[in-house]
């Protein structure tokens, strides 16, 4: 016996009972997806990301005051612990 069940996108075919077990034969989530291709990915492309005046050199920093991270070369206000030797 086959059933076919539909739930809000989610398809389940062809469930097949024989006593009491139950075997799920295809089960179908959304729409596949075919082809990915390569987009825009770049650290500008980031939100909460901004670069203005990055040089060779720069890491990010987080600034609390603009809730984002920027590009900068010095560094003010971290605590560096190199540990115990």
């Amino acid at each position: 016996m086959a059933i076919q069940v539909g739930l809000s996108g989610t398809t389940v075919k062809k469930v097949a009972t024989a006593g009491s077990t139950t075997q799920v034969k295809k089960v179908v989530v959304g729409t596949p997806v075919r082809r990915v291709t390569a987009g825009a990915f770049h650290v500008n492309n980031i939100g909460g990301i901004d670069i203005t005046g990055v040089t060779n050199g720069s890491v990010l920093v987080y600034n609390e005051a603009t809730t984002n991270f920027e590009a900068k070369l010095d560094l003010e206000e971290q605590n560096i612990n190199g540990g115990s030797y």
